[in-house]
C-alpha cells in the first residue's frame, strides 16, 4: 500500500483528504482457538463463533513527520454491553513478527490501540494474544465516529528515522464479547511504501 504524503486534517475519520489516500479491502481471521494463553479461554469458546469482523478497509497516509492509519468495518446490530468495539494498527518492533499470534516473546509487535470507551489511544507492546503492555511513551492519537452502521477510525503517530515497512489491523466486536486475544485480525502482512 503506497503512503502519501496528503495535507489536510487525516486525523478526522471523515476529512475529504482521505478520499486521494491509497486504500485496501483486507480479509480478517479469528486469533486461532491453539494460540490463545489459557486452556479456560481454549474451553470456553472452543463452541462459541469469535472474530466476528471478517473485513475492514484499511489506507493510510503521512503529513510530514505522522503516520496515519484510517480503519473502517461494519459494525454489528447487536448492542454491546460489558466489552466495547476495538481495533488496533500492528507493526512488527524488530523487524518480523506473527500477526496470527498478535506477537510472542521474541518478536513482539506495536499497537496503536483504540478502544470505543477509553478517551485516548494506547501504544502497547504484544508479546501474544492479550498478551499487552503499555509502553512507556504514549505517543498514539486516535478519533472514530459510527455513522450509518459503520465504525471509521483514524490512529496516528510521529514517524521516527526510519518508517514501518508493513502493517497489520485488529479488530475486536465488543457486543460478541471479544476482547484480548478474542479479536480478528489480518492473515497476512500489508506492505507499505511510505512517501518521501
Amino acid at each position: 500500500m503506497q503512503v502519501k504524503r496528503i495535507t489536510g486534517d487525516l486525523a478526522d475519520p471523515a476529512a475529504a483528504a482521505w478520499a486521494t489516500a491509497s486504500s485496501e479491502s483486507v480479509t480478517l481471521v479469528p486469533v486461532p482457538l491453539e494460540a490463545q494463553p489459557t486452556e479456560y479461554i481454549r474451553v470456553a469458546w472452543a463452541e462459541r463463533p469469535y472474530g466476528n469482523v471478517d473485513a475492514a478497509t484499511v489506507a493510510a497516509a503521512r503529513d510530514g513527520d505522522r503516520l496515519y492509519v484510517r480503519l473502517e468495518w461494519a459494525d454489528s446490530d447487536t448492542p454491546n454491553t460489558e466489552f466495547h468495539d476495538a481495533a488496533a494498527a500492528l507493526f512488527p518492533s524488530n523487524g518480523s513478527g506473527s500477526l496470527a499470534t498478535i506477537g510472542d516473546d521474541e518478536s513482539p509487535l506495536r499497537l496503536w490501540y483504540w478502544q470505543a470507551d477509553l478517551e485516548t489511544a494506547r501504544d502497547l507492546d504484544a508479546t501474544g494474544p492479550g498478551a499487552f503492555t503499555k509502553r512507556a511513551e504514549q505517543a498514539v492519537s486516535a478519533a472514530a465516529s459510527l455513522e450509518g452502521g459503520r465504525w471509521a477510525v483514524v490512529l496516528s503517530s510521529g514517524l521516527d528515522s526510519t518508517a514501518p515497512a508493513r502493517m497489520g489491523v485488529a479488530v475486536w466486536d465488543g457486543s460478541n464479547e471479544e476482547r484480548a486475544g478474542i479479536g480478528a485480525v489480518t492473515p497476512e502482512w500489508i506492505p507499505l511504501e511510505v512517501e518521501d
